[in-house]
């Protein structure tokens, strides 16, 4: 999975360090999904030239990730392809594997009836989609990414607030997953 054009968003405010969180957290919230434990991950980050800070700040972020999903980074591929990338963007995606013993894979459609309640989980904000939207209504308005927050946020920056990481549901939900009372989980991302 990748972070999609919220990495264009993290380019533009040069803001890298939530960024790699965005990544474990698409790939690790849709194995939860499945009703699995997030076991690893492996990460790939693709350059034109490679900015060995910039990289540092967002392998950084992908293993504290790693830490709060609660699986290992075993790695990842890092390629410069110049020419495929102007200096200062690059891409993300990432991989991870997960266990679930078969009998409690989710979804579990032979349970699900009428009457069953369905519960909601607060997210951090926008998640990892949708930013092709926000960046369109953010160039049609009178607005920047340097542009003064709105909501709760007034010290932060449009760009900033934006950039909150995706939220890793690992600790709150997996817990839950396993008490066998669970029969469907949706990770709801795309528009």
């Amino acid at each position: 999975d990748g972070v999609g054009t919220k990495l264009k968003i993290a380019q533009l405010c040069n803001k890298h360090n939530a960024i790699g969180q965005d990544l474990v957290a698409m790939c690790v919230n849709d194995i939860l999904a499945q009703g699995a434990e997030p076991l690893f991950f492996l990460d790939y980050f693709a350059c034109g030239k490679l900015d060995v800070r910039m990289a540092q700040t967002i392998i950084a972020g992908i293993a504290e990730a790693c830490k709060l999903a609660g699986c290992a980074l075993l790695g990842g591929e890092t390629a410069e392809m110049p020419g495929m990338y102007p200096p200062g963007e690059y891409d993300l995606g990432g991989f991870a594997v997960g266990a679930v013993e078969r009998g409690q894979m989710l979804p579990q459609l032979d349970k699900i009836t009428d009457g069953d309640v369905v519960l909601g989980i607060a997210s951090s904000g926008i998640h990892s989609n949708g930013f092709s939207l926000v960046r369109k209504i953010v160039e049609r308005s009178s607005l920047d990414f340097s542009s003064p927050s709105v909501g709760d946020c007034p010290e932060q920056t449009l760009g900033e607030q934006l950039l909150t990481p995706t939220k890793i549901y690992s600790k709150i939900l997996l817990p839950v997953l396993r008490s066998g009372d669970v029969k469907a989980y949706a990770h709801i991302t795309g528009g």
